[in-house]
């Protein structure tokens, strides 16, 4: 036992910096685990994870348009805490290979240190909504690993192994959120285009069993993925969710529709296409490395701005290669380096300012923390921190659990699927949210689920933009309106 403490002390020595920022990390996350029910996205996934504790499947019985992965995680966590302190150990371990892939690259220490503490930062502070259990702080691990990989492959190295469990990782990103497959480009581009200086080489490398290794493993699991969701009857709903209507999801944000050539994301991806053609350019000033994580920043933004939508995190995408590229940037400064970072970074930072991404205030975050857990402030002030809809998500849960049993369903019509989670109720038909039904052409079937299923209870959030027509008729013939909660009608079957 005192051999065993002695070389745990030898490693923390050794490692002092690393772990002082794995604590400092884990500091800014314990907050986080004190958070109410309070974030749309998050609570959809806890559904679906009591859904699938339950006995239903994603997609054919309950459904949201991402990969399975995250649900899975949010069906083992169970609740929004677990959830979020699953979410910290993922972060520490994907701090500790930023660590990593810094000294592969043989960053000075001070470098190394400086780029881990960034990424432990930024991706876990409120700014980049990195405290939030987001498909982005999941997605990034298995891709940072495959980096890593990439970096300790050996130039003459005859085995392909390593190229397969890179694509394999890459897959694992993908099914906790579909922008991975960017990063995929990227790597594929770094593997052929890049270190191709001919024709003839770029032919070869085409044909290269390391690149086939990576596309054979990143798609014999989302291979395997539609063969298991087509044994379980939603074969075609996955495809059409997670994969298929993304596409349109994707566009709906543009607001009209339009030809491909003539939308945003084709011009985003010519502009994408063209940086990739620059960096190989100044390929020789750039070496292996910076070309490896500049491409692969190109890669990450794309995907960050795949939708055009301002939400915070999709920037946490983005965190550890623009880090790493930064740090070598520092250790060793040439001219093409620095012209390559100066057209990245102006990309990063023309897109924040053109979609206006939303910014979410830190230090407020943490005064109220801090106020809630020393300072007196009482738990119903500390959750209107987080919007004035929190408290009486809790209210109208905990009349709803008095009055139901585990096994009824209820419906919310609103974007407040925290009153199933806390309820610990599933809803009615497919759907969580008002947005969902009507994104996904989900009125008809949804008002058919309520007909057939009459549930004792239905919540309708006042001043829901999507409107659903059919639901006002049912509440008036079968309902009667017995509550109101803060914005909140409570309807009990007659």
């Amino acid at each position: 036992m005192g051999k065993f403490l002695r070389q745990i002390g030898n490693l923390i020595r050794n490692y002092e910096g690393l772990v002082t920022i794995l604590i400092l990390v884990t500091i800014l996350r314990i907050p986080s685990l004190y958070e109410p029910n309070r974030y749309a996205d998050e609570d959809i996934y806890l559904t679906l994870g009591m859904a699938f504790r339950k006995g239903l499947v994603f997609y054919r019985d309950i459904h949201d348009n991402k990969p399975p992965f995250l649900y899975l995680i949010a069906a083992l966590a169970g609740g929004v805490t677990y959830f979020r302190l699953i979410l910290m150990g993922w972060n520490l371990i994907n701090t500790v290979f930023v660590f990593v892939v810094a000294q592969k690259m043989k960053l000075k220490r001070l470098v190394v240190l400086a780029v881990t503490l960034f990424f432990g930062i930024f991706s876990s502070i409120p700014l980049t909504e990195g405290n939030i259990a987001n498909g982005e702080v999941f997605m990034i691990l298995p891709t940072t690993i495959a980096i890593w990989l990439l970096l300790t492959t050996r130039k003459r190295e005859k085995t392909v192994s390593k190229f397969y469990l890179v694509g394999t990782l890459l897959a694992m990103g993908f099914l906790f959120k579909i922008p991975v497959v960017f990063e995929l480009i990227a790597i594929l581009f770094w593997l052929t285009v890049y270190q191709a200086k001919t024709a003839k080489m770029f032919l070869k490398s085409l044909f290269s069993k390391k690149v086939w290794f990576v596309v054979i493993g990143f798609t014999l699991p989302i291979i395997i993925s539609i063969v298991y969701y087509v044994f379980a009857g939603a074969g075609e709903s996955y495809i059409k969710a997670a994969l298929l209507q993304n596409v349109g999801y994707i566009s709906s944000w543009e607001g009209e529709s339009k030809p491909i050539y003539q939308s945003e994301l084709f011009t985003r991806g010519i502009i994408w296409l063209a940086i990739m053609g620059l960096i190989t350019l100044f390929r020789r000033g750039l070496k292996l490395n910076f070309g490896l994580m500049s491409l692969w920043f190109s890669g990450a933004l794309f995907g960050a701005l795949l939708s055009g939508r301002p939400y915070p995190h999709y920037l946490i995408e983005i965190v550890a290669p623009i880090g790493l590229m930064l740090g070598l940037l520092i250790n060793k400064f040439n001219l093409p380096k620095g012209v390559i970072t100066l057209v990245l970074v102006g990309a990063l930072g023309g897109s924040i300012v053109y979609y206006k991404f939303w910014y979410y205030q830190t230090i407020p975050y943490y005064q109220n923390f801090l106020e809630y857990q020393f300072l007196g402030k009482s738990e119903k002030d500390y959750r209107d921190f987080f919007g004035y809809g929190v408290n009486r998500n809790y209210e109208i849960a905990q009349y709803l659990r008095g009055r139901t049993t585990p096994e009824e369903k209820i419906f919310v019509w609103g974007t407040e699927p925290a009153i199933y989670v806390l309820a610990n109720r599933l809803p009615v038909g497919k759907y969580t949210v008002a947005y969902h039904v009507a994104d996904f052409n989900g009125q008809e079937e949804t008002y058919q689920a309520l007909l057939e299923e009459r549930p004792h209870f239905i919540v309708k959030i006042k001043n829901e933009e999507v409107l659903f027509d059919q639901l006002q008729s049912l509440l008036e013939v079968f309902y009667i309106n017995v509550k109101e909660i803060n914005g909140a009608e409570i309807w009990r079957r007659r």
